[in-house]
């Protein structure tokens, strides 16, 4: 994609699985270093930092693991990224829950919100929304220091954010963008950069009811991607390339590998913001 990804230091949450595996895959494939998080210690959090080695070497990966719902994990999760790797240049706010834990079948059996447990509401915004603040807010001061970096925050597609029976998944998504336009105008002239990232669609993760291997498995909107879609668009932001854009979305499956990264992001960049009005 471009070379100043390289010795770029990437923090991404939930990098062990589904399109947190694939972005540190791709940008280590670049020659960039990340650091992956997750909420528990387990298998698939330690194959993927033993497939990053194997493409990008020993040394390019540290595996956290961390809640990025409390103060303490963002701010140890920046301890150690800098203690290993000396920098943070990116932070990737990718961990997110989705409605598997509000009904285990969701695309077809959607519950009424005042059938939501509080319990399940609270736990999904603590991680899709308060996660994204904190992680931020511990990230942002090494960013300063670089005086050039890079927030990336995967949210949705507008139709999912307003599905019926999608709450409280939809109203967290709503809230990410929120957070991507505010965020970006708070740093605007620090070199830091604040945008969004969505598939465009569903994605062949354990966000969807199913096996992974189920070929007829699909979303609520029919449509199924693999996970790689993301890597194009996050080399991008990750890259010299994006400098200057913030406050945008970038939907994954508009971009047009054919053609050169500007113009292809181009074509995937809609503004966060919808209107200065009502």
């Amino acid at each position: 994609m471009h070379p100043s990804i390289r010795d770029k230091v990437v923090i991404i949450t939930g990098g062990g699985r589904g399109l947190g595996r694939a972005m540190a895959l791709g940008l280590v494939k670049e020659g960039a270093k990340v650091a992956i998080t997750a909420s528990r210690e387990g298998a698939e959090l330690a194959q993927t930092a033993e497939d990053c080695r194997r493409i990008g070497g020993p040394d390019c990966v540290l595996t956290v693991q961390a809640d990025v719902g409390k103060d303490a994990d963002c701010e140890r999760v920046m301890t150690e990224t800098h203690r290993k790797f000396g920098h943070i240049h990116v932070l990737v706010n990718n961990a997110g829950r989705g409605m598997s834990y509000v009904h285990n079948d969701f695309t077809k059996a959607r519950p009424h919100f005042w059938d939501i447990p509080s319990d399940t509401w609270r736990m999904m915004m603590d991680t899709n929304i308060t996660g994204i603040f904190l992680m931020t807010k511990a990230a942002v001061p090494y960013l300063l220091k670089e005086g050039w970096g890079r927030v990336v925050n995967v949210s949705t597609s507008l139709i999912t954010m307003q599905r019926k029976g999608y709450l409280p998944y939809g109203a967290s998504k709503w809230a990410c963008e929120g957070q991507t336009v505010i965020m970006a105008q708070d740093l605007e002239g620090t070199g830091v950069t604040v945008n969004a990232l969505l598939p465009g669609g569903a994605t062949n993760t354990k966000m969807i009811p199913g096996d992974l291997n189920d070929k007829t498995r699909t979303g609520a909107d029919g449509n199924l991607f693999e996970p790689e879609i993301m890597v194009p668009p996050i080399q991008y932001l990750v890259s010299d390339l994006s400098n200057g854009k913030a406050g945008d979305r970038y939907v994954a499956k508009l971009w047009d590998s054919k053609l050169p990264p500007e113009e292809a992001a181009a074509k995937s960049r809609f503004p966060c913001k919808r209107s200065r009005t009502y």
